[in-house]
């Protein structure tokens, strides 16, 4: 075995190398052999094209030419584009290869207009990995336009699918715009007042979000000093009023664009105005005049200087975002940084990374079970959101029962076995996030823990020497032989070195058994005196987390309790618990209440050991700790010498000193507060006295606020009265605020301690886990038009008994016999005695007039019922099935349905379709790199067969339970999926042989047989699958993939979910002829298929994900001054320091363990409750039980963020509904009088002729209303129960009240009165 080290990483490459180009061969094998019978069946002539419509693309190069044909004509750009990547950055190539394309099709075409379009779209599609549909749709038109002098410039339209592509690239592709119009000698854009004061205008209209809304100067400087003119098409309902009609911001037919252009708003506010930094950084390095002015805008957040004071807090501030929309049925499961919530850990198990976090089962559970693989959290840091997966390796949580116990849940058994009991969850355990994270999304690492993780590093790198392991032997008391082998981080095992891969191994190995090994307190206290290590949990206490003012109390007891059988007994504290008031409440130091230690239910003794996480149970009225008191008397200053509780410092007199310290720098910092607030009120009162003075002079709005500012700015601040003792005080009060009581026990202790609970993460439930079948609305098995003649439920059989319908399609001639057919095929049959069609394909016929029609289809007659006969007997069946569902229209612009035999089929193997013609299934992502074949039931000699043949370590697999690697492009989906995907290859296989007259592919009887086929793995935002292998399943609602799997489709695992779809499926039924012509219908299709993974291709997301088997010491001491993430690159390896070897692909590392791939609950509490009401209940019933929880606040912001705007919503709504046709689905305004739909469906419009007297027919269906009384009352009864029973604010109260007499009054008649008599006394 070879391993090879480099300054950053050390992995068996020769090994990795191997097992992966016999992986990528046999890929490339089976998809070879699956394109070959999918062409066969193609060239029968039966499809839209004779050739199989999803090019195969192995690199970003190819996909770009394959995604892009369209508009190439032919040109070849793959070579170019492949060099330029090898040689260049991604941005660089990207501008490059765009000016190329440009001036290349212009010398070509000599249309300037085409040539930058075309380049525009290659630079757009390189820089989105050519997998979105921005490239495609994102760009609307590109046209050459005037400005008022009659010079020519370039105006860009941008599209809603250019959202997609990201700010940088939506800024980039303004920046490539410009590139290409200086090659081909464009002038620059000359904006007027008008165009400029247009887009101010639609800023202010805009209603949908934006990270980014810049304000009316920043827009005008944007739009006059950009060389290409921002403009798109129109989007939003809302028209302009002040700038309705102005010059160039037109269509391509001359018409004006009235209404608000959501693509110039997206590329202006989240791309130029929020990626300026980005787009600096290329004009910069790229030397490129006239983007000068971006360089305002990159600069805006910098500070002038980092030091302007002596002062940098400590303190970790609280990120409250998560909490701005609570949404009802989702539980809280932590406020922000507060005690109680999930205490981070630093690491990456098998299954986090990408956005994913690791949670202990344990906890997913306690969480009223809302927590399941997959489900997305809401979290207030690193990112916005994760997807939780287990981890069996971290905390669980700390709960305290209903008769005193406070004790850790270890396992799921011992949870189920006293939930009932459960009064309170104090602690939430720990959370699993990498290092990784933080690095993606730009946030400084906060201070880690001093964990098992750290105290295992930093005592591995201290055993250096053989002598140190023996004496480390000795304290431990175990022999040196039960240790792992050899020195943990130097020295080989045997002379002449060892081999690098082994000495990974070993290195992994210690520190595994470092955390593992639990050792009693002499042992720890002889560890840390002799190594230099701080004191490790469970011994290190939540000191941090203790008010110093509460240890006086705590020492007292304390010093009254005794030791018996190894207890420590503290007499007579819970006599009357809990407590209905508390009579000696502590001062309060903290600037921030410390609700958090539940003293007045718990008195001071009893919450104090609880916020220390001490566990303990009641005898009596006395309190029981039965381990980890040790280093509570430690850090109290106490000893136990023969069984006796002694004083060893005078603990008390530090107390007091520090909190005089602490009063007097609070007295310092009030009086500079009072002195600020002085000083702003004098220059308010300035500023007042300045504007009315120069508004009474005539001055203009902007005159008198300059007036106003210089009046104030002539009050001078002379600065606090000390400014080294304000610093000083601001440093004491921050340094309390972070170490409370630890300080106290640094200073008094001997032993080396560290804060082991220094930062919490808050969170909220996001969107549940999900894995479920894709599905059209109404659910639909044939794309295949029926107009209303199918009923509600579009069936086409009940079609078909009326013999003949008239729907929209396209106008087709048959090649063979020359009639007009609007199907592929010719349906028209050679003899009218026999039920065998003509069989010719068919060709569009050619219209005079315009061709400018979104879609081309006429008005069509379908004799149905005679159609449906001959499929019958040419697929073979005894009957048709029942329930075949079809669709209303086509939506493509051809307008010609698919084959109606695969509707057929799907229906009888119970398939559903999508818009393009597959079959779907749909899954959360959730990341994986490493498993157990049980795991994934799957048997080793099945994975075997399928290239794993050895595992992590190298070893032969000859078991279940050994751990593999995952190949890049292999997943795992949910076992939920297992009828739909049966059901689609039985689909696949009923077609080859019905219908193509083949021979079955698949031949599935089981779940089992699907393992090893190849499928594509599909986002709905882009418009290029990628290749994958299906090798096991899970019992979870998600789908694993690997991470590079997911960054290829533009995805992480912050709960996105995607699709994946059978391979021959997607080969044999996807056409683009059946796309939607709307903006936007490209999206979600398959139009390129990536067969090959290429790190530095992909998604930049995924170079972020932590591969490190361990964390350095180094490391953990560098989180301690919060430094950003990328200071510390050297100390944390990831997929990016690995790029252009193997280690890109193979040899990740992880440093915590998962435990099963599906552990916790299957599935959510929110998707297995079924009534708002329950979920309402479950959300608020566990926010009771959490410590960092306040339930009323909760449900507060519930009510005033879902229920309000929701009920107010539905009064509107009722107030101005419309009613609709339950058969055909028109509206109207108002109730017809006729009491009953009167639209009339024409029949003349073009096509096979009608029958005489057919010229129209009014519908006649039953008109409802829209919106219900239900709809607006279902929330009402909710609300008033959670009032009743957590209470919440008088304003929100009165709102709720008068929104529901608003209601009555509505749906009430108030003049219809029952009196009595009692009604007037």
């Amino acid at each position: 075995m070879i391993g090879v080290n480099s300054n950053t990483f050390t992995i068996d490459s020769e090994r990795l190398e191997k097992e992966q180009e016999n992986y990528e061969s046999w890929l490339e094998e089976r998809t070879e052999s699956v394109y070959q019978i999918a062409k066969i069946a193609k060239s029968k002539n039966l499809d839209f094209e004779n050739t199989i419509e999803i090019p195969r693309a192995s690199d970003l190069a190819s996909r770009t030419e394959k995604l892009l044909e369209d508009y190439l004509d032919g040109m070849k750009i793959e070579e170019e584009l492949r060099h330029l990547l090898n040689t260049t950055d991604r941005e660089s190539a990207s501008i490059q290869i765009a000016v190329d394309v440009a001036r290349r099709m212009n010398e070509e075409t000599l249309d300037m207009q085409k040539s930058i379009d075309c380049g525009l779209r290659v630079g757009l599609a390189v820089l989105t990995e050519a997998v979105l549909v921005a490239p495609l749709d994102g760009i609307g038109d590109v046209r050459i336009l005037n400005n008022s002098d009659g010079s020519e410039f370039l105006s860009i339209d941008f599209c809603g699918p250019i959202r997609a592509a990201g700010g940088t690239a939506q800024a980039l592709g303004v920046l490539i715009g410009d590139m290409v119009r200086r090659e081909l000698g464009l002038n620059r854009y000359i904006p007027t007042t008008q165009e400029v004061e247009r887009v101010k205008e639609e800023f202010g209209l805009y209603r949908v979000g934006l990270q980014y809304k810049p304000p009316p100067e920043e827009i005008e400087t944007i739009i006059r000093a950009c060389p290409v003119m921002v403009n798109g098409e129109e989007t939003e309902k809302i028209e302009c009023s002040g700038y309705k009609e102005v010059r160039n911001i037109v269509n391509s037919n001359g018409s004006y664009r009235t209404r608000i252009r959501g693509g110039v708003m997206l590329v202006i506010g989240e791309g130029l105005c929020l990626k300026a930094p980005k787009v600096q950084k290329h004009t910069e390095r790229m030397k490129i005049q006239g983007w000068e002015f971006i360089a305002q805008f990159a600069n805006k957040n910098k500070k002038d200087g980092e030091n302007k004071g002596a002062f940098k807090a400590r303190e970790i501030a609280p990120i409250s975002r998560y909490m701005d929309d609570v949404i009802a049925g989702r539980p809280v499961f932590g406020e922000p940084n507060y005690p109680g919530g999930f205490r981070l850990r630093y690491g990456r198990s098998r299954i986090t990374g990408l956005a994913a976090a690791g949670v202990n089962p344990v906890t997913m559970e306690a969480m009223g079970g809302f927590l399941a693989v997959g489900t997305q959290m809401k979290m207030e840091r690193p990112g916005k959101a994760c997807a939780v997966t287990p981890c069996t390796e971290i905390d669980g949580p700390t709960v305290l029962m209903n008769d005193g116990e406070f004790r850790k849940i270890r396992n799921l058994d011992d949870w189920r076995l006293n939930v009932a009991n459960v009064k309170s969850i104090w602690d939430s355990g720990e959370i699993l996030i990498g290092y990784g994270e933080f690095l993606e999304n730009n946030k400084k690492l906060v201070p880690s823990s001093y964990n098992k993780d750290w105290w295992a590093s930093e005592l591995s790198e201290s055993l250096d020497m053989p002598k140190k392991v023996e004496k480390f032997a000795q304290i431990i008391d175990q022999d040196v032989q039960s240790l792992p082998e050899g020195l943990p981080f130097n020295g080989a095992i045997k002379r002449g070195g060892e081999d690098p891969n082994d000495r990974k191994w070993r290195k992994r190995n210690w520190i595994i058994f470092l955390r593992e090994l639990e050792l009693d307190w002499q042992q720890i206290k002889h560890v840390s005196n002799e190594f230099g290590t701080a004191i490790p949990p469970p011994w290190n206490l939540w000191w941090s987390d203790l008010p110093m003012t509460y240890m006086a109390q705590l020492i007292r007891f304390v010093g009254k309790s005794r030791i018996e059988d190894g207890k420590m007994i503290i007499p007579n504290v819970v006599n009357n618990w809990p407590l209905d008031a508390i009579e000696e409440k502590p001062e309060q130091l903290s600037t921030t209440q410390t609700r958090w230690t539940m003293i007045e239910d718990n008195g001071v003794v009893k919450s104090s050991l609880m916020t220390l996480g001490v566990e303990h149970f009641h005898n009596g009225g006395d309190i029981v700790v039965e381990r980890h008191w040790e280093a509570l008397l430690e850090g109290l200053g106490f000893e136990n010498y023969e069984n006796n509780i002694r004083k060893s410092v005078e603990t008390e007199s530090y107390i007091i000193d520090r909190v005089a310290k602490i009063n007097g720098a609070s007295n310092i910092i009030s009086r500079e507060n009072e002195r600020v607030s002085n000083l702003e009120k004098e220059r308010d009162l300035a500023r007042i006295e300045a504007t009315t003075a120069a508004r009474q002079s005539g001055l203009n709005i902007e005159q008198t606020e300059d007036a106003g500012d210089q009046a104030a700015a002539k009050i001078i601040d002379q600065g606090p009265y000390d400014e080294s003792a304000l610093v000083n005080a601001k440093i004491l009060l921050d340094e309390n605020e972070v170490e409370r009581s630890l300080w106290i026990v640094k200073k008094i202790s001997n032993l080396r301690w560290e804060d082991s609970v220094p930062c919490r993460i808050g969170a909220r439930m996001g969107r549940p886990e999900k894995s479920a079948r894709r599905e059209l609305k109404p659910l639909t098995h044939s794309l295949y038009p029926i107009g209303e003649n199918g009923g509600s439920q579009k069936l086409l059989i009940q079609a078909a008994k009326k013999g003949r319908i008239r729907v929209e399609m396209s106008r087709r001639v048959c090649q063979d016999c020359g009639k007009e057919s609007p199907n592929l095929i010719c349906h028209h049959r050679k003899s009218e005695s026999e039920a065998i069609e003509c069989g010719g394909k068919t060709v569009e016929r050619k219209t005079r007039g315009s061709r400018s029609r979104r879609r081309r289809g006429e008005r069509t007659t379908v004799d149905l019922d005679k159609l449906l006969e001959v499929k019958r007997r040419s697929l073979g069946l005894d009957r048709l099935p029942t329930l075949i569902k079809a669709q209303k229209e086509l939506l493509s612009e051809a307008q010609t349905p698919e084959p109606i035999e695969k509707g057929i089929l799907r229906a009888k193997n119970g398939v559903s379709v999508f818009r393009d013609g597959t079959s779907r299934y749909d899954m959360i992502d959730v990341p994986v790199t490493h498993f157990k074949p049980k795991e994934i039931y799957t048997s080793w000699e099945r994975l075997y067969q399928l290239g794993y043949k050895k595992d992590v370590f190298g070893q032969e697999l000859t078991s279940n339970e050994q751990i593999l690697e995952l190949f890049p492009q292999d997943i795992i989906p949910s076992l939920n999926a297992e009828e739909h995907l049966i059901s689609t290859c039985n689909f696949v296989d009923d077609l080859l042989v019905r219908f193509y007259k083949m021979e079955p592919f698949y031949n599935v009887q089981t779940i089992e047989d699907i393992v090893g086929s190849l499928a594509i793995g599909l986002a709905p935002h882009t418009s290029g699958g990628v290749l994958c292998r299906i090798i096991g399943w899970t019992a979870a609602s998600a789908g694993y993939a690997h991470p590079l799997f997911h960054a290829a489709k533009r995805r992480n695992c912050d709960g996105d979910e995607d699709s994946i779809l059978m391979l021959m499926d997607g080969l044999l039924n996807f056409s683009k002829h059946i796309l939607p012509s709307g903006r936007g219908g490209r999206m979600d299709a398959p139009l390129v298929l990536t067969t090959r993974l290429n790190p530095s291709e992909i998604d930049k997301e995924a170079l972020n994900v932590d591969c490190s088997h361990y964390y350095t010491r180094s490391f953990y001491e560098k989180t301690q001054s919060q430094p950003h993430p990328s200071e510390l690159s050297g100390e944390v390896e990831t997929v990016e320091t690995r790029l252009g070897t193997i280690g890109d692909l193979r040899g990740y590392g992880w440093t915590h363990e998962s435990g099963e791939l599906d552990a916790g609950p299957k599935n959510s509490s929110y998707k297995t409750l079924k009534s708002m009401e329950d979920k309402m209940n479950g959300q608020l019933s566990i926010g009771a039980l959490l410590r960092s929880v306040r339930v009323e606040k909760v449900a507060s912001q519930v009510i005033e963020s879902h229920f309000l705007p929701d009920l107010r919503g539905n009064l509107v709504a009722f107030t101005r509904q419309k009613v609709r046709c339950v058969k055909c689905g028109e509206k109207y305004r108002r109730m017809p009088l006729a009491g009953k739909c009167i639209q009339s469906h024409k029949l003349e419009i073009g096509g096979l002729s009608a029958r005489r007297g057919e010229d129209s027919t009014m519908c006649g269906g039953n008109v409802i209303l829209t919106v219900t009384e239900g709809a607006v009352r279902k929330y009402i009864k909710v609300t008033e129960g959670i009032i009743e029973n957590y209470g919440v604010g008088m304003y929100t109260e009165q709102r709720v009240k008068w929104l529901t007499e608003s209601a009555d009054s509505l749906f009430n008649n108030d003049r219809v009165t029952v009196m009595t008599l009692t009604d007037f006394l």
